[in-house]
């Protein structure tokens, strides 16, 4: 059995190449045994289960902006819900359909049904945006300490290694941004932090 787990998405895919299971728990990997059982009994075709994973991640961090929501009721010539979208109080989607359906007589099923289509493709496009692009994925054998680390991609749940393996995550971080171009986390992290120092130092001075 395998372990699979890809850069910014929750739980660990166990597999035998054939059928998977999602781990969430780290704790549960240390019994094998389990895992198998497991796996024989609710294991389900690897590129599903891998792709359920991976989406269900990306709806969880879906950010629905009000003003994108009004936006896509005017192109559609609802200008009625295009107004009550931007009566929404958060841009997480969750939160946004609790309101909704909390508030139903003020927003009525068919700003619902346009809030669930915009939804869904919202999470389409997300998806496919993270499966479009490489990731750092980390592979191991169950029971074995030994790693390895891969550029790769998974689109509709199939794997695609752009990389040999490589020697550490360090590395196979390195070579993502080097290949995007883009600066570590953490340096992007103070930018962010010194930029927004300077925006209260600018609001003090007015």
């Amino acid at each position: 059995m395998q372990i699979e787990n890809w850069q910014g998405i929750n739980g660990k895919l166990v597999h035998d190449d054939q059928k998977a299971i999602v781990v969430d728990d780290d704790q549960d990997l240390s019994d094998q045994k389990a895992l198998q059982m497991r796996l024989e009994s609710d294991g389900l075709p690897i590129d599903k289960v891998r792709q359920a994973m991976i989406k269900k991640t990306v709806k969880r961090q879906l950010k629905i902006e009000p003003l994108k929501l009004s936006g896509w009721f005017n192109r559609h010539q609802d200008n009625k819900n295009a107004k009550k979208a931007e009566k929404l109080t958060s841009n997480k989607a969750t939160h946004q359909y609790k309101q909704i359906k909390n508030e139903m007589t003020f927003f009525g099923e068919s700003f619902l049904e346009g809030f669930l289509g915009f939804y869904r493709l919202e999470v389409d496009n997300a998806l496919g945006r993270y499966e479009h692009h490489l990731h750092v994925l980390e592979t191991q054998e169950l029971g074995q300490s030994e790693k390895e680390y891969y550029l790769a991609t998974n689109q509709n749940g199939r794997v695609k290694l752009a990389t040999e393996p490589l020697p550490s995550q360090q590395i196979a971080e390195e070579q993502l941004n080097q290949f995007y171009k883009r600066e570590p986390e953490q340096t992007q992290a103070e930018k962010v932090q010194l930029r927004s120092q300077d925006e209260q130092d600018d609001g003090k001075e007015e």
